[in-house]
């Protein structure tokens, strides 16, 4: 499936978004569309340069002021769908 499909179904069918684990800085969901289970991360940190090369880590800007819960409808997370479907992170399970 590609990006633009898998929105479409996400909105048109109203599917729900499934909190599945935490692991290594992620949040990972699933979601089903047509009868197929995927699953994909959310950063949740990033590395920052700061001075003299040195860097961190922080709370991922991408997050914003974002909640996120244990179900959720999946159109609300399509930002982060859409990157993992351009990492290919979006996988079938």
């Amino acid at each position: 499936m590609d990006k633009t499909e898998v929105k479409k179904e996400l909105y048109k069918s109203k599917v729900q978004a499934i909190f599945s684990h935490y692991c290594s800085g992620s949040i990972y969901y699933t979601v089903e569309i047509s009868g197929d289970i995927f699953q994909f991360p959310i950063e949740t940190v990033e590395y920052y340069e700061v001075a003299d090369g040195q860097g961190e880590l922080g709370l991922s800007s991408d997050l914003g002021t974002t909640s996120f819960y244990k179900e959720m409808k999946g159109s609300e997370l399509n930002r982060w769908i859409g990157k993992a479907i351009d990492n290919n992170e979006f996988n079938k399970i």
